[in-house]
């Protein structure tokens, strides 16, 4: 785990934090740059499209399109956002999901290629966008991550398109005149453990034939993408993964099923967590101390409406402070000032006990941490602030209370 957090003189978070106010997102560009050189080393033959709700904050976006990355989009906005960046529009795949008719002819007229996984959303999108490039997302009954709410094949999925049911879905796309270009698959988010890397292997040789299928039904595939978010290490023990043999197994694979490199699709991945999180720290600071029973309650002014992984999925992230306290360890649990229980940013800590004021940085918080971040309760989210060149860059204010409640904007 890379802790680049730590190098920051404790004085320097303590400024930030008087001037921008707490709690606030900072990510950093070189951890950011490390990860994504990860990729592109271990996955050397593959195209990269990131997923962006990892992580949408416009600095962020400029670095991984300046590597050379694409998107993969999960809805109208952050397709029309991908593109307000900068990126191309053959370097944005919209990924629907029950998309509307409203979200398909908000896509339909950017000219993406779109990535379905319903009979109706082909046929819907078929009949306001002939001659469209599509792809066709599928279950193969593959699923992993880190979580249940994560994984995103088999049973109990929502997402894919079984194969009982191909053989329609290519009907349709012949019947209302699109182009179909790709078959994309995903697995789950979080994949770090080697049963994982065997689920990931499995469906994306298992997405390797399908595409051989489909490819004697309708002619040459443009690409074949092969999702599943990989992990990264939370923990201080934890290691993030080591890429470089997942990479070789899955080009492996696909040289054996098209030995012909004129007739082999391009080969698409796309990483979402792994390029950002370790990037990305919450800075937080304590607003009240209070001892219970056996432990001491830290009270923060973030809480599950700037970072809801903990809440949401049991998550784990190292607390500490920049300027530690003297002291014996306690037990401790960090909290927010939402009116909920389940509002616990980091539980069974044992730590020296830091004073109402003190700066806390919530480590490994560039994933779905401000992109899932709320205004619970009425409460603003966060800044966003980059660290680039020995500078920090504000990328987004703070909410003001016009922009939470509506009233005055």
């Amino acid at each position: 785990m890379k802790d680049w957090a730590r190098s920051i003189d404790a004085g320097e978070w303590e400024s930030l934090a008087r001037e921008h106010g707490t709690p606030f997102y900072a990510y950093d560009a070189k951890v950011l740059h490390d990860r994504c050189n990860d990729v592109s080393l271990a996955f050397s033959q593959a195209e990269v499209r990131y997923a962006m709700k990892a992580n949408a904050c416009p600095a962020v976006l400029d670095a991984i399109r300046a590597e050379g990355f694409g998107i993969d989009a999960v809805s109208a906005w952050e397709a029309r956002f991908a593109l307000e960046r900068g990126f191309a529009k053959d370097e944005v795949l919209y990924t629907g999901n029950f998309p509307s008719d409203d979200e398909l002819r908000e896509v339909a007229g950017m000219g993406l290629i779109v990535n379905l996984d319903a009979l109706s959303a082909l046929d819907r999108y078929g009949a306001m966008a002939r001659g469209a490039k599509v792809s066709i997302r599928v279950d193969l009954e593959e699923g992993a991550g880190h979580h249940p709410h994560v994984v995103t094949a088999g049973d109990e999925s929502k997402f894919g398109l079984t194969l009982d049911v191909l053989d329609e879905a290519l009907a349709i796309i012949a019947r209302r005149g699109l182009r179909l270009v790709g078959l994309h698959q995903h697995v789950g988010s979080g994949l770090s453990t080697d049963e994982h890397r065997e689920v990931w292997l499995r469906a994306a040789t298992g997405l390797f034939d399908v595409a051989l299928r489909v490819e004697r039904a309708t002619g040459p595939l443009e690409f074949v993408d092969v999702g599943g978010g990989f992990g990264v290490g939370y923990r201080e023990d934890e290691r993030t993964v080591e890429l470089a043999s997942w990479g070789s197994a899955l080009e492996r694979a696909r040289i054996e099923r098209w030995p012909d490199p004129k007739r082999r699709p391009a080969l698409w991945i796309e990483p979402g967590r792994y390029l950002v999180a370790e990037c990305g720290v919450l800075v937080t600071r304590v607003s009240t101390i209070k001892r219970a029973r056996d432990r001491v309650w830290i009270g923060t002014d973030a809480g599950m409406h700037s970072l809801i992984r903990p809440a949401m999925y049991g998550s784990y992230h190292p607390v500490y402070a920049p300027r530690p306290r003297a002291g014996a360890s306690e037990r401790c649990f960090i909290v927010g000032p939402i009116c909920e229980s389940g509002d616990v940013l980091a539980e069974e800590r044992t730590m020296p006990v830091p004073d109402e004021g003190d700066v806390l940085i919530i480590g490994v918080a560039g994933a779905y941490g401000y992109a899932m971040a709320s205004t619970y309760n009425l409460r603003a989210r966060p800044a966003e602030l980059f660290f680039e060149r020995d500078e920090w860059k504000v990328v987004r204010e703070r909410e003001r209370y016009e922009h939470v409640t509506g009233n005055g904007v």
